[in-house]
């Protein structure tokens, strides 16, 4: 019994060890390097590696050769099971003006869905990308200002939402 605790110990410290030591980095240029197929280029980023993930501070965003935006904040955590990816201050050259938080959120418990959850000048916005049925929902929880977008939302007994069907 002692050989079988000693052998689940070390192979959970070899998983610790592991997630603290992995290259991040490459996680992210993966993701950049998926983003490119679309024309979305990040650049002018700084790294910050971290125990549980990636900082990534001043990050300008290209989408077909044209700056949209200005991230001043990235967030990835890794924690295998619960990832997490928060975007904080984001300024714009287009309307809305300002996105105060960006947060995308994919776990284990929930593998057919990533949440989104989002604020800034144009109100509160939750919902997510829905695997199984190849959709991304957005709903509006508190709207300010959101004149730019109404043309795109639908409405239901709920509120607002946007919803967008994709292939992959």
């Amino acid at each position: 019994m002692q050989m079988v605790k000693r052998i689940f110990g070390g192979f959970f410290l070899l998983i610790i060890f592991l997630w603290l030591v992995a290259p991040k980095q490459e996680l992210y240029f993966l993701l950049e390097k998926e983003l490119k197929k679309n024309d979305i280029i990040i650049s002018n980023e700084h790294f910050v590696d971290t125990w549980y993930g990636l900082e990534i501070s001043d990050a300008d965003i290209y989408v077909k050769g044209i700056k949209l935006a200005k991230a001043s904040s990235i967030k990835l955590h890794i924690f295998f099971l619960y990832n997490k990816l928060i975007v904080e201050n984001i300024e714009t050259e287009v309307d809305p003006k300002s996105i105060d938080t960006i947060s995308m959120i994919f776990n284990v418990i929930k593998p057919y869905k990533i949440a989104i959850n989002s604020s800034g000048s144009f109100g509160v916005i939750e919902g997510g990308v829905y695997f199984m049925d190849k959709k991304l929902l957005l709903r509006v929880k508190e709207s300010k200002n959101m004149n730019a977008f109404k043309k795109f939302l639908s409405h239901d007994e709920k509120g607002d939402y946007y919803e967008k069907y994709y292939q992959q």
